[in-house]
């Protein structure tokens, strides 16, 4: 006889009579339909998956006061910390870039360093430099209400990268996308959207970031990386599996990998947060180019949807044309790196003429108004000295 404390066993038999009591397998004449099924109710209750899903829930409800004081403790600790961090950033931002400026230099070197020396250890480097870098611009962002531009393609094409390199490096489509996405859309939107080498900026060194060790992974892991660890690390970079470079299918992965992010962002931005966005609450890559570069354009003064619309129309073309080229990055190193390499100097160019313009003009500013008040107070010293003459002449 069974003990009656010992849990019944969930049998098929009691399934079948809760679902159907009137199944040739239950013998329907020794027992009543209610009695069937209160019978086959008690068995499930008692048995084994029901008690511990019981006793889950009621630990659940035992914790909830638990987890009601760690989210009010974790909300207390945020908003501690949401001062010195905005002073930090926002307001004494000087003292950040004295220690950002050697910071990038030494990163830059390390990164030459790690592609050259340790190339089977760029991926691991790139990544912490992510986690690094990704918090300190959600951050800044979220505070400066820019925290939309997160959803752009370029973080989603760097999210597809970490997921090839810790989760899937056994598929191809997904090596061989973000090998396109990272020479196509990433490299060349560093010469579109003026990404600049701005060394001791943390904002636009982490847009440097984001455009362009990218691509330096996929090169690394492509190009530099042994065979045999390609096979064991990263089998879909291997000679063996990426032999070659398909255009076709990969325009057709490209464009599914694309087809994902674009439904999400529009479905999650455009429509969920239309509200923010026309109000000007929130800004997005499309509002800044419709406002401020683009505003005059012809496209632009067409009836909703049609901007949305071309805007998304043209994305998607600039991203199928510029990973035309990607064959010969994928088929030659020297291409490769050389154009990396021209990417890098685009960057620093940029960088350089930043400092150039902003700070040339910002001294020639300081000139003109050091050059101002000499004038003034040398025009007083006539008047007063004019005056004097005048009060001796009288005497």
């Amino acid at each position: 006889m069974q003990d009656r404390d010992e849990p019944a066993q969930l049998t098929l038999a009691a399934w079948l009579e809760l679902l159907d009591p009137v199944s040739s397998t239950v013998p329907s004449n020794a027992q009543s339909y209610t009695r069937y099924l209160q019978t086959a109710k008690r068995k499930i209750r008692s048995s084994k998956p029901h008690q511990k899903l019981a006793l889950l829930r009621s630990s659940a409800q035992d914790l909830t006061p638990q987890l009601d004081e760690f989210r009010r403790r974790l909300l207390t600790t945020l908003q501690a910390l949401d001062k010195p961090l905005e002073s930090v950033f926002f307001h004494n931002s000087s003292r950040l870039e004295k220690w950002f400026y050697p910071f990038t230099i030494v990163n830059i070197f390390v990164v030459g360093l790690i592609m050259g020396r340790f190339p089977q250890l760029f991926h691991v480097y790139y990544t912490a430099m992510l986690v690094l870098l990704m918090p300190v611009r959600f951050y800044t962002y979220y505070k400066t209400n820019n925290h939309y531009y997160l959803a752009d393609l370029c973080y989603y094409v760097n999210a597809m990268c970490i997921l090839f390199i810790w989760v899937c490096p056994y598929s191809v489509h997904l090596y061989q996308s973000c090998f396109a996405f990272t020479f196509g859309t990433l490299s060349f939107a560093v010469i579109t959207w003026r990404n600049s080498l701005v060394i001791h900026s943390v904002d636009k060194i982490t847009s440097c970031f984001i455009h362009i060790m990218p691509p330096l992974t996929m090169y690394t892991i492509h190009h530099t990386i042994d065979e045999q660890l390609k096979q064991t690390r990263f089998p879909a970079a291997s000679l063996r599996a990426s032999k070659t470079w398909n255009l076709k299918t990969n325009i057709l992965w490209t464009s599914l990998y694309y087809l994902v992010w674009q439904s999400a962002y529009h479905y999650f931005i455009t429509l969920r947060k239309s509200s923010k966005i026309r109000s000007g609450q929130r800004m997005t890559s499309f509002e800044y180019l419709t406002t401020h570069q683009f505003k005059n354009f012809w496209a632009v003064k067409l009836p909703d949807p049609w901007p949305m619309l071309l805007y998304t129309l043209f994305q998607y073309c600039y991203q199928l044309g510029t990973m035309m080229l990607c064959s010969i990055w994928f088929n030659y190193r020297r291409a490769a790196a050389a154009f990396m390499l021209f990417i890098f100097w685009s960057a620093a160019k940029n960088g350089a003429t930043y400092y150039i313009d902003h700070y040339g003009r910002k001294f020639e500013k300081e000139v003109a108004k050091l050059k101002e008040e000499v004038e003034n107070l040398q025009n007083q010293l006539n008047v007063r000295t004019e005056a004097n003459s005048a009060s001796d002449l009288t005497k």
